[in-house]
């Protein structure tokens, strides 16, 4: 688990571009093309996911992540008026 839940951000923020162009990764791919371990990525994957900012979805034994448009638009109009 992640030590503070504002460490790695830059990495959040790296998965979130990555998966805008690759919608429906899952942990691994994400892992490979980032250049970190699939922990690593799992991790990020899951704080992302927790703070809803990525949907997770369950098929054929692989979880594929998306991006949830809707929450990342509420979160930066928050952080761009000052909250």
């Amino acid at each position: 688990m992640l030590k503070s839940p504002m460490g790695g951000c830059g990495i959040r923020r790296r998965i979130l571009d990555l998966l805008a162009d690759h919608e429906g990764a899952t942990a691994p791919a994400v892992a490979r093309r980032l250049g970190i371990a699939p922990e690593l990525a799992r991790a990020h994957l899951g704080v992302l996911t927790a703070a809803g900012l990525l949907r997770a979805e369950r098929s054929g034994g692989r979880t594929r992540y998306h991006r949830d448009e809707a929450r990342i638009a509420e979160a930066r109009d928050l952080f761009e008026s000052g909250w």
